[in-house]
């Protein structure tokens, strides 16, 4: 029901432009707690800002169809993400140098790190980067690079030489389009690859953070061995087969429910 009346909202604000919040609560016949939440969601993922008593789109139309896709990516299996986010958390010390990757897991997990302390991030996803600064203390280094318009992060060798400047990670939170006991952990895209394999190298701990939709199925380009990595979370959805042949090549396979 939230999902379908935010969709409701957006195609409102590409027919009048701006619309009242009081409007909003007659519409839909709800509090006006209701719709300030909704309001708030829309905000956070950068497709509504707010103005004096409502709100009107984002600028940037291109921008908006790119957030209309990741807006979809991130209502996908979203309850287990929210599970997979929490659970994260706790392996996440405070005064750290982290990597968090791009993904939509990551970005529920972004809104969850103002609970530690003291931590610096390292990301190359734009709109993490964003939550990060707006919502936390901690310091946000954002990747310097080429902009990926689909996937709002940036890539290619400025990245790479950004990355260049840290000595070390204490951990990567990494994401996964897929991944296999065989394969390992394996991405779509080539540029955004060669990011990941690197903050891969410069740390001392990984953690993949992956639901149940990305497993037994291969894309075109490794990120790394199952066995780099130290802990895995997911749900629990994923066959028990597949969990106990990842926990035999050394993974902490963790359940988050």
């Amino acid at each position: 029901m939230k999902d379908k009346r935010q969709h409701e909202i957006v195609t409102l604000l590409k027919q009048e432009q701006t619309l009242k919040t009081s409007e909003l609560v007659t519409k839909f016949q709800v509090s006006l707690e209701t719709v300030r939440r909704d309001i708030n969601e829309l905000e956070r993922l950068g497709i509504v800002k707010k103005v004096y008593g409502g709100i009107r789109l984002a600028p940037n139309d291109t921008h908006l169809a790119t957030l209309d896709k990741w807006a979809k990516r991130i209502k996908q299996c979203r309850r287990e993400k929210e599970l997979i986010a929490a659970k994260t958390l706790d392996y996440i010390p405070d005064h750290s140098i982290i990597a968090v990757d791009i993904g939509t897991t990551a970005y529920e997990l972004a809104h969850l790190l103002d609970q530690k302390e003291d931590l610096s991030i390292i990301t190359s996803s734009l709109l993490i980067a964003g939550e990060l600064a707006k919502n936390t203390s901690h310091k946000v280094y954002c990747i310097g690079g080429m902009v990926d318009s689909d996937e709002i992060v940036t890539t290619g060798i400025f990245a790479s030489n950004f990355l260049n400047s840290f000595a070390s990670i204490d951990i990567f939170i990494s994401g996964a389009d897929s991944i296999t006991p065989s394969s390992g952990v394996t991405e779509f895209h080539e540029a955004i690859n060669t990011v990941k394999q690197l903050l891969i190298s410069k740390s001392k701990k990984v953690i993949v953070m992956a639901d149940h939709s990305k497993f037994e199925k291969d894309s075109l380009f490794v990120s790394c061995p199952i066995s780099d990595i130290s802990v895995l979370v997911t749900d629990s959805s994923v066959p028990m087969d597949i969990r106990e042949q990842i926990r035999a090549q050394g993974v902490d396979v963790v359940i988050a429910e």
